[in-house]
């Protein structure tokens, strides 16, 4: 569907012109189902990683490495097209020290270990840190959004080039009042659930009208959420599972 059609679907749903409820409202409503679907998404799948269609670019940044442990990721950063987006989760991150060899970085919880944080300033605390860690085998910690490298990179590795690229999950990205005039964009997740940024939006103004067909948009929103997550939480076909005996010999 495009915008425009789920525009005419909303007026359809909710008997409403865009005088009661204006084009401006509509937008919002629309952005936020729009966000609220890629959550549905993001919950129900598996081995697969939605992006939204309408980026250009890949979410993935690259840093050269520093002397110090943490790397700000903020609350957005600019795709590979020059886009910038809304960053949700953190999906890898790979790690080269000599600017040659790249590794993957494995996540760490430092709550689930025994060792201790320490400031830039505390030299000796961080090489005692970093000699639980390898540059064959770094690891990452993921929080106060920012990522956490261990072990640190020496001043001669970032010389030679040390760097980091992070891929991440993303936010859908928002339509905009030019869009919804034009009304020619396309939702950039399956079209089986475009109309969901109808019955959202719908259920939302209708909701707060005490209308009727309320109740009858929330249960179709229902159905419409649970054929989302069964899709979403199966899309490699080809993976074929095999049951296996965990059969051991106790002698």
């Amino acid at each position: 569907m495009t915008l425009g059609e789920i525009n005419a679907k909303i007026t359809s749903l909710t008997n409403a012109s865009t005088t009661e409820y204006p084009n401006s409202d509509r937008l919002i409503d629309i952005n936020l189902w729009q966000q609220k679907i890629v959550g549905m998404i993001m919950d129900a799948e598996d081995e697969s990683y939605f992006d939204d269609s309408r980026f250009t670019g890949y979410p993935k940044v690259t840093w050269p490495l520093t002397t110090n442990r943490d790397y700000s990721i903020g609350q957005s950063q600019t795709d590979t097209g020059g886009i910038s987006y809304a960053v949700l989760k953190c999906k890898s991150v790979s790690v080269t020290y000599d600017g040659t060899n790249w590794v993957d970085a494995t996540p760490l919880d430092l709550a689930e270990t025994n060792i201790g944080d320490a400031p830039p300033s505390a030299v000796a605390a961080n090489a005692s840190i970093d000699a639980n860690f390898s540059v064959a085998n770094p690891r990452y910690s993921y929080k106060n959004n920012a990522i956490w490298l261990y072990p640190l990179a020496t001043a001669a590795q970032v010389a030679q080039g040390a760097s980091m690229i992070a891929e991440f999950e993303r936010g859908a990205a928002d339509f905009t009042s030019a869009d919804l005039t034009a009304g020619t964009a396309i939702p950039g997740f399956d079209v089986t659930f475009h109309a969901m940024l109808a019955y959202g939006p719908a259920y939302e103004w209708c909701e707060s009208k005490a209308l009727p067909q309320a109740s009858s948009i929330y249960r179709e929103l229902g159905v419409y959420e649970d054929r989302l997550r069964k899709q979403y939480s199966s899309k490699q076909l080809d993976r074929h599972l095999q049951m296996m005996s965990d059969y051991q010999y106790m002698k």
